[in-house]
């Protein structure tokens, strides 16, 4: 389980081999044969590339969602919104390509603080980035070695599904 106020350790090998065995477990919980039947793609060892929808007022906006497994399976994988056409997240040129979510379970920042600059935070118990800022967090809600990448996924889609508030505007909130 993931250890509150502890800092995250990564190991790059271990992370590349859980997601490879993950990935088959995930592809037949959603029924499908591969990455590609999903939209979703693997641009290197350590990085899955989700797209995601809100919908709100009848309009539907598209997000891609990039999680990153440096510290996977021990910790949850990175999670961060980026622009579809950079694939990277620079603030706050970039923030548009942030969905608003604030459901209790998650909720996104732009420009999170955290010594010395800022991040972004999908501030959700199943992101890393919500341990690296040292978030507190009930037990119940802690990562364990026995969730996968699908549990950081559904948490985001969940607060998509009744929680969405549209995107951050290129100037901010």
């Amino acid at each position: 389980m993931a250890a509150a106020n502890a800092a995250p350790t990564l190991d790059s090998l271990a992370g590349a081999a859980a997601l490879d065995e993950d990935i088959p477990r995930v592809l037949k919980l959603e029924g499908v044969a591969s990455l590609e039947d999903l939209g979703w793609s693997r641009p290197n060892r350590l990085t899955l590339l989700v797209p995601m929808k809100g919908v709100r007022a009848g309009n539907t906006d598209a997000f891609l969602l990039r999680l990153g497994f440096h510290a996977y399976r021990r910790w949850p994988p990175s999670a961060q919104f980026v622009n579809p056409q950079t694939q990277a997240y620079a603030y706050p040129q970039d923030q548009h390509h942030v969905p608003v979510l604030c459901s209790p379970e998650c909720h996104t920042h732009t420009a999170y603080p955290r010594p010395p600059g800022t991040i972004q935070l999908v501030c959700c118990s199943a992101t890393l980035e919500f341990y690296e800022v040292q978030h507190s967090v009930e037990s119940c809600h802690r990562w364990r070695e026995t969730n996968t990448f699908f549990t950081t996924i559904t948490a985001i889609r969940k607060a998509f599904t009744s929680h969405y508030q549209g995107r951050f505007s290129a100037h901010g909130r």
